[in-house]
């Protein structure tokens, strides 16, 4: 009994001391993803902030905008200055449950829940979403 008692004790000095060894960094478990800032005119739809969207997200606007044009079924244009047009008359609240939707399918790692990820291309032109964090690799389904 006091044998086990001083191995318990000794694991968890063991255990205290390993992880005071193993760097603090910061954790990414939540996205501060801003709303979709957007103006709309007439039979369209300006979008402001995608660019901001994008850098946060980690991934190109393009890919962004063509998940918005396919789930949506419009077209965009682009203005300039990170700004794009979407054809038609969308509101705020629609385009963030799409970039919600997008951030699931291709932003967040499907084991570890993490927003660390990056897409990459496979040989045979298979995309696959690559987590930073867990290691995990999936693939996703392709623009």
């Amino acid at each position: 009994m006091i044998k086990e008692n001083e191995s318990k004790k000794d694991y968890l000095e063991w255990l205290d001391r390993g992880l005071s060894k193993v760097p603090k960094t910061e954790s990414r478990d939540r996205l501060n993803v801003p709303s979709v800032e957007c103006i709309n005119e007439k039979n369209k739809t300006i979008i402001q902030n995608l660019n901001q969207i994008a850098d946060i997200l980690n991934r190109d606007p393009k890919h962004i905008l063509k998940y918005i044009t396919l789930r949506l079924a419009t077209s965009y244009s682009e203005i300039g200055e990170g700004r794009y047009i979407l054809k038609g008359r969308i509101l705020d609240k629609q385009l963030d449950s799409v970039i919600s939707d997008y951030i699931k399918a291709y932003v967040e790692c499907p084991v570890c829940k993490r927003p660390d990820t990056k897409l990459s291309k496979e040989k045979r032109n298979i995309i696959q979403l690559v987590c930073l964090s867990c290691g995990a690799v999936s693939p996703v389904k392709s623009l």
